[in-house]
């Protein structure tokens, strides 16, 4: 996978058809089957994340990153919670509506968003979030975007990667795991042991796993802690 060439056609496609298409799907619209069943998985993870997303310790600042924000869904719900919000993506399009989104719930004060690359990404935060963007990545691009991301969390660290298995390793060879006219992404699974042995040279345990499966969506949800 040449990495500079990936990001730059993820780009243009989230930042075009894809922005249309996730917006849908992040939003209310009515939805195909297919995109339905992402909608629900999707929900369903953020769900499950926002429990898992613990405030640290009072006089700690509650500081957070949403590496990925796409529109913004978990940015809203970690400021709500009392973060203060760092939101990236990669799509200047997602960043704005994330933005947008922040102003029209009153919670301007409690988030910043911006357009940047997640391996240019700075900072110390308490609980770094990445949802639905390692997926996209091979096994070696994967490796170095998540050491980046806990070089940025100093506590919890949380994030989802499409899982290896046998049955969807086949459906991805055939091309039957998502239909070809409503796929414009590649998604990339990634083996268990490389996310665990990766998170140990990084100094965080593994801890909370879930995984998610609706339809077309399938991925596991990750809750780390940097080792005390």
């Amino acid at each position: 996978m040449d990495t500079a060439q990936h990001k730059a056609r993820l780009r243009q496609y989230f930042n075009g058809i894809g922005f249309e298409r996730w917006s849908a799907i992040y939003g209310q619209a009515q939805l195909s089957g297919v995109r339905r069943s992402i909608r629900e998985g999707h929900t369903t993870m953020l769900g499950v994340a926002e429990q898992w997303a613990e405030l640290p310790p009072a006089g700690t600042p509650a500081t957070a990153l949403d590496a990925g924000c796409g529109t913004g869904l978990f940015t809203l719900a970690l400021a709500r919670r009392g973060f203060h919000v760092s939101a990236s993506d990669l799509a200047p399009q997602m960043a704005e509506a994330t933005a947008r989104a922040a102003l029209d719930a009153g919670l301007g004060d409690r988030v910043t968003s911006r357009v940047s690359d997640l391996e240019e990404l700075a900072g110390r935060y308490h609980l770094v979030a990445c949802f639905d963007v390692l997926i996209h990545y091979s096994s070696e691009p994967f490796v170095q975007m998540l050491r980046h991301l806990a070089s940025l969390c100093e506590n919890t660290l949380l994030f989802t990667y499409a899982p290896y298995s046998p049955l969807l390793a086949a459906l991805h060879r055939v091309g039957g795991f998502f239909p070809h006219s409503q796929r414009r992404t590649e998604i990339q699974m990634i083996r268990d042991r490389t996310v665990r042995a990766t998170l140990a040279d990084c100094g965080f345990t593994m801890g909370r796993t879930q995984r998610v499966s609706r339809g077309f969506y399938h991925v596991t949800l990750v809750q780390a802690r940097r080792h005390a």
